[in-house]
């Protein structure tokens, strides 16, 4: 040109492709795709991200998840990124209340191992009649307590009255009050007791 032209350069800060593999949990929120040189991007954290009966322990730039995680890609970075999450999973226990019955181990587990039930508990004068909730057949992503029930047993006291009148046997629940009944009668005999106590409540 016949003067001095004075030329501005202009630059456009590259792009690049982040790639996130979730190893089956969700990515919920601040999803990452790609980052801008300069920019840098923050890869999703454990609140943007769920899977159940895990915890999310960061991304690693590696399949292995071997080395520290990466929190971020910083502003001078350059090239695609691919990056790996890490989950925990975690333990739960179910606790059972027998409900004034014989003590039942707690059970402590990873989430989705299978469960073994464990032995019905017993308690004095009751049947168990099994619990409040179904025991899962694997453990589930919460604690959970289980509760016994039981029906109260019935039982019998019979009077033998060796010849003398007859008194009637009493039926009642376990633990009730029992009303002694009169005493028998018998000619030509005084009646001096029965050959054991009878108990004040059904045994």
């Amino acid at each position: 040109p016949a003067d001095v032209t004075a030329l501005t350069v202009q630059w456009t800060a590259p792009t690049y492709t982040v790639t996130l593999n979730t190893n089956g949990g969700t990515i919920n929120s601040g999803n990452v795709t790609g980052y801008t040189y300069g920019v840098g991007a923050t890869l999703p954290t454990a609140d943007d991200m769920t899977y159940t009966g895990h915890t999310f322990k960061g991304w690693y730039d590696n399949e292995s998840l071997t080395g520290s995680p990466v929190m971020a890609i910083g502003g001078t970075e350059t090239g695609n990124k691919e990056y790996w999450a890490k989950w925990e999973i975690n333990q739960y226990t179910i606790t059972f209340d027998t409900a004034g019955g014989s003590t039942v181990a707690s059970i402590t587990q990873d989430y989705g191992t299978a469960i073994t039930a464990p032995a019905d508990p017993t308690r004095e004068g009751y049947t168990f009649i099994g619990w409040d909730k179904a025991i899962p057949t694997t453990m589930p992503a919460e604690n959970m307590i289980i509760t016994a029930k039981w029906k109260v047993n019935q039982y019998t006291i019979t009077f033998d009255s060796n010849g003398g009148s007859e008194i009637a046997p009493i039926t009642q629940d376990y633990g009730t009050v029992i009303a002694a009944p009169a005493n028998p009668t018998r000619e030509g005999y005084t009646f001096i007791g029965w050959d054991k106590a009878i108990p004040s409540t059904m045994p």
